[in-house]
């Protein structure tokens, strides 16, 4: 496992990213603490992913670039200010 700093990061993101890509895994420090860690991630787990969010209606893909549907308002309770007013009487 590698590790380095924001900084040095930040200078060369694209070499490390893939690094990433190609397997290996990167700890990203601040002030020689570790507060990240960049991995690849595999095909078939992105593959997982965009079908979980067509099955949920959530996205379509219809072979190129999947098109994210964006979340809709909840529909409940009145709003926070409302509800504080609401309960003041």
């Amino acid at each position: 496992m590698r590790t380095v700093n924001i900084a040095a990061l930040k200078a060369k993101l694209s070499e490390y990213v893939r690094l990433a890509r190609s397997g290996e895994t990167i700890r990203i420090m601040d002030r020689r603490r570790p507060v990240a860690t960049l991995t690849g991630m595999s095909p078939s787990r992105s593959a997982e992913l965009a079908a979980t969010l067509v099955q949920q209606g959530r996205a379509e893909w219809h072979g190129g670039k999947p098109v994210v549907r964006p979340l809709k308002p909840r529909k409940g309770p009145a709003g926070l200010a409302e509800a504080v007013l609401e309960d003041r009487g």
